[in-house]
């Protein structure tokens, strides 16, 4: 016959089974709630040996989620590093783009001198044309060697 002792113990038990069900879902801050209710339960029933069995499993998952904080925050620092240095990387990477641009888009100075000397001919050539003087324009650009 079945006494209310009986139904405390199956309670108790039943949160010892869910407790682990979430320490496997590594809920572990849930676990610990169960754990403490059924230790709440066994001490009504006064077993001191499930007690201190329980306290022992209390003790390890909270070391455990102390662990698991400390791992997280090392992580997190160890992100932080490894950012800054793809943050370095990439700027120096922008920077060396830059200047192979820059330096694509600057020609040899060799070229650079023939086309001032062009672009002046060509202002002259303009000047003079609109002056009417058409023999002198022709004789610019026969004169110029590339």
């Amino acid at each position: 016959m079945p006494g209310p002792f009986d139904e405390l113990e199956k309670e108790a038990e039943t949160l010892e089974k869910q407790s682990k069900e979430e320490f496997n879902k590594k809920s572990f801050v849930l676990a610990i709630s169960l754990l403490v209710e059924a230790k709440e339960i066994y001490s009504k029933l006064g077993y001191q040996g499930k007690i201190n069995m329980i306290d022992k499993r209390i003790a390890q998952l909270k070391n455990l989620v102390k662990f698991e904080k400390q791992n997280t925050v090392v992580k997190t620092k160890g992100e932080i590093k490894f950012q800054k240095r793809v943050d370095k990387v990439l700027q120096e990477k922008d920077r060396y783009q830059s200047y192979k641009l820059a330096e694509q888009k600057t020609l040899p100075p060799e070229v650079r001198q023939k086309l001032e000397k062009i672009n002046l001919l060509h202002e002259k050539a303009v000047k003079e044309e609109k002056l009417g003087q058409y023999p002198r324009v022709l004789g610019r650009f026969d004169s110029f060697h590339f």
